[in-house]
């Protein structure tokens, strides 16, 4: 028996490159070494990954876990960026110097500690063998159509960026600290991270947000495979990673790498809060199985094992898994769904209509959107469980707020039979505002015969970067201008029965920052002044939603 074996974590002191010691807990396996080693990074402690730790030491790999530069007992200072990208290179070459390592090393954890992950790899040490990033935020900010992710950078910052220690995240009753003005208070009273928290939310376009160039991913070497969900505020990160490999990786990179997304939120599961909608029990994938598997494919050469496929998707509705060999999937449709209506469609009337025949000479639909009360955020890609707020997070019925004077509603007639949507989602817009600068939100839902109304995708576009986020342009009042709201991605198989529904309004508080309509700084001030909006969706002007059809027979 390995006479170092133990059931408990063996503190280490890990010197970086600049003499920081980084503190770090080795739990080794029973027998005789080296084993593959693995390690976690983590910004969060080392306490909640310490049982996983447990179980991959069981199957014979030595791990580590690592507290991040500056972060409980280890040296240096903590900064907004923790991905230290260096740092994680520095301890893969510690680990494999050791006698205990076999010179065989995956990297493992989520969120925060996937992200470590993902800018260590770029760097392409020999000893990184295989990575397992989940919820990887990774280009986080580039996708928001000029907007800011708010709540979820607020909270994130107080709760993990305020030093050595995490702060008391659900101690905090959040709604009021939101609601202020300026948006560069909200973390006043609070305290922590203040001066961080008004970088970020002033410096939006900044390069901390943007994705890496093709030549880094060029360098990367080591097999990844990616788990996010469709309601995961991080979602992007994974799936931008796959395309960026598969555009610009090397061949032997793109046939190692591998996306897995489910009906999931960031925590990746459905019991681990309660939620509105049973997708099967096929739903809750075994992770810890599938990464063991993954490290022993790439660790241990076990070629028992049966290959992966390049996309593995969970398609809500049906509510089965099906492996894809691209994503997005090439077979896809791009079909237009365009609004409809007779001049009114807010909810709390008449609602419009979808349909795939184009517009003929239709009146716009009007509605005032009054920053001093927003539409508030139900469900959908939030970070925080936000237990202190409404929001919540996830596939949530958005029946509550469909019935707004400020929320306009198009349905399609109830399909004849099913339907798929997998792919990427877009809306595009004709719209006008009496304000100089406004933002126009949208929310793709599933509506079941009875009204539930399930929220599949949401996206914003902020009307001055309309035509990029560098180069604002400030509507003239009532000027007609087109605008593309991306809706990210889904996959989900309208039922017989079921229609497609959209909501369009201009605000999703708090997921995003109010706009303040003055053409102001958004973040700076705090007057603001009531928006009058329209939606076009005439022959001239056909308003559309953009969906991929996976044609019948072809899934």
């Amino acid at each position: 028996m390995n006479p170092n074996a133990s059931a408990e974590f063996a503190e280490h002191r890990i010197p970086m490159r600049d003499g920081t010691r980084l503190q770090a807990f080795l739990l080794l396996p029973a027998g005789a070494g080296p084993f593959p080693g693995l390690l976690a990074r983590c910004m969060y402690g080392t306490e909640m990954v310490r049982e996983k730790a447990r179980k991959f030491a069981a199957r014979g790999y030595a791990v580590v876990l690592q507290n991040v530069r500056g972060r409980l007992g280890s040296e240096g200072q903590l900064t907004g960026d923790a991905r230290s990208p260096e740092d994680g290179y520095d301890t893969l070459e510690w680990m494999s110097r050791q006698a205990w390592c076999n010179g065989r090393i995956g990297t493992f954890g989520g969120s925060a500690l996937a992200s470590v992950q993902a800018a260590t790899a770029f760097l392409a040490h020999p000893a990184h063998r295989a990575m397992c990033p989940q919820v990887l935020p990774y280009g986080l900010m580039s996708r928001l159509g000029g907007a800011f992710m708010f709540s979820q950078i607020a909270q994130w910052l107080y709760f993990s960026q305020s030093g050595a220690e995490l702060k008391p995240y659900d101690a905090v009753d959040w709604m009021p600290h939101l609601h202020r003005l300026p948006l560069t208070s909200v973390l006043d009273e609070l305290g922590g991270c203040v001066e961080l928290y008004r970088e970020r939310v002033t410096r939006i376009f900044d390069d901390y947000f943007q994705l890496d160039p093709p030549e880094a991913f060029r360098r990367l070497n080591t097999p990844n495979l990616m788990v996010t969900g469709w309601y995961d505020h991080c979602a992007t990160g994974p799936v931008d990673f796959f395309m960026l490999t598969r555009r610009h990786g090397t061949q032997a990179q793109q046939a190692r790498t591998h996306l897995v997304v489910g009906p999931w939120d960031h925590a990746c599961d459905t019991t681990s809060e309660p939620h509105e909608y049973d997708f099967g029990p096929e739903a809750n994938r075994n992770h810890l199985a599938a990464e063991l598997d993954f490290f022993a494919r790439h660790l241990r050469g076990d070629a028992s094992l049966a290959p992966l496929p390049p996309a593995r998707i969970f398609v809500m509705g049906r509510n089965a898994w099906r492996d894809e060999a691209e994503w997005p999937p090439r077979r896809t449709v791009e079909t237009k769904f365009y609004l409809h209506s007779d001049g009114e469609a807010r909810g709390t009337r008449r609602h419009g209509a979808l349909s795939t025949v184009a517009p003929g000479g239709e009146r716009p639909d009007p509605f005032v959107y009054d920053p001093a009360h927003p539409v508030p955020t139900l469900g959908g890609a939030n970070s925080h469980p936000a237990r202190a707020l409404p929001m919540r997070r996830g596939p949530r019925d958005q029946r509550l707020v469909l019935y707004r004077d400020d929320v306009l509603v198009y349905a399609s007639a109830p399909l004849a039979e099913p339907l798929e949507v997998t792919g990427m989602l877009k809306l595009v817009l004709y719209v006008s505002s009496s304000a100089r600068d406004t933002d126009f939100t949208a929310k793709l839902m599933d509506l079941r015969p009875d009204g539930n109304a399930r929220l599949l995708s949401d996206g914003i576009v902020r009307a001055r970067y309309r035509n990029g986020t560098r180069k604002p342009e400030f509507l003239a009042p009532g000027e007609v201008v087109r605008c593309e709201i991306d809706l990210w991605f889904t996959s989900n198989e309208f039922q017989a029965g079921h229609r497609i529904g959209l909501a369009v309004s201009s605000s999703n508080f708090p997921r995003f920052g109010r706009n303040l309509n003055t053409g102001g700084d958004n973040e700076r001030d705090a007057e603001f002044v009531r928006a009058e909006q329209l939606v076009y969706h005439d022959a001239a002007r056909a308003s559309h939603l953009l969906l991929p059809v996976i044609p019948r027979g072809g899934s």
